[in-house]
């Protein structure tokens, strides 16, 4: 199949090498929303930064989607992208592809502020501290807490499947009314799952529904040193409110994903002593490339044989 992606020019020679694939061909960055309509295959990435506008307003092109039956995200996301795109016969994600690095970045900043590693981590010149100091002060423990999980998706079934392995009761709302898919994961309401929550991990999509989904009420309803996780989308969470409450000494946030992003410099988020700040790469990992062009490779042949696609959307 004749393929056309938004990635740098030396992919093209990489997918060509790729089973099912006859031709590929770069779109230039300067117009990368001027999508080719001559292609049976569009691999696209969502927009970034100041891109996101242009992304989300850039116009339809001529004949869209003309010979397009497929096209591809290289993200697990499908917000930052034309609304025309999804006029194309076929739309998939790459939903799954990075489940494994974003729950073990989740649960390694749950690890890191329960034990509170940037405390305890001597620098130079500081005294060997006291021994009794950690007696009045303990480090904390995952076993025996409550996560909870906003979204109940490849990433939050990942994160509570580690999470299961440090003894976590783990309780997760999800939009619909179905059980959860497995046995040490319980289905609560949304209200329940906030304000039980000694760790809150956000893992839904951002959607006009979901949009500050974590709202000042409930905010307010959380324990006062819930720890908020999000490796969704920013606009999940109302910042300002957030703001709000750490002004009152109640809650902690790890936060890999913000709105907007990236965060303006001077931020008051960034360096609050609440917060830590990471610039949206939980994903990251030395797999990602081989994961992303795996898919490819395989709705590529699923669409030559009728199966149904992987990360389908609509």
């Amino acid at each position: 199949m004749r393929i056309a992606h938004q990635f740098a020019p030396p992919m093209s020679a990489l997918l060509e090498g790729l089973p099912g694939i006859t031709s590929a061909t770069h779109i230039p960055q300067d117009s990368r929303w001027a999508l080719p309509t001559d292609v049976d295959v569009l691999f696209v990435l969502h927009g970034e930064g100041e891109d996101r506008d242009a992304a989300n307003h850039a116009p339809r092109p001529a004949g869209w989607p003309g010979a397009v039956k497929l096209v591809q995200l290289a993200s697990a996301g499908a917000d930052d992208y034309p609304p025309w795109i999804w006029e194309a016969p076929k739309v998939a994600s790459a939903s799954g592809t990075t489940a494994i690095p974003i729950a073990e970045y989740a649960l390694a900043v749950m690890l890191a502020h329960a034990k509170r590693l940037a405390d305890v981590t001597l620098r130079p010149g500081e005294p060997w501290p006291d021994r009794q100091a950690f007696v009045n002060q303990p480090l904390g423990l995952l076993h025996g807490r409550t996560l909870g999980l906003v979204g109940l998706g490849n990433i939050a079934r990942r994160v509570g499947h580690l999470a299961n392995a440090f003894g976590m009761t783990i309780i997760a709302a999800r939009a619909s009314a179905a059980p959860s898919p497995d046995p040490w994961i319980s289905v609560a309401p949304l209200e329940e799952v906030v304000s039980r929550a000694d760790h809150l991990v956000l893992a839904a999509p951002i959607t006009p529904a979901t949009q500050h989904l974590l709202s000042a009420d409930r905010l307010a309803r959380m324990k006062r040193d819930a720890h908020i996780v999000n490796v969704g989308r920013g606009g999940l969470i109302d910042q300002d409110a957030l703001l709000a409450e750490l002004g009152k000494g109640r809650l902690w946030a790890s936060l890999d994903v913000t709105e907007p992003e990236p965060l303006p410099t001077g931020h008051p988020l960034i360096g609050h002593p609440r917060v830590r700040i990471t610039p949206h790469i939980s994903w990251s990992n030395p797999d990602i490339n081989k994961a992303i062009m795996m898919r490819l490779v395989d709705n590529v042949r699923r669409l030559g044989t009728g199966e149904p696609l992987l990360g389908a959307i609509g």
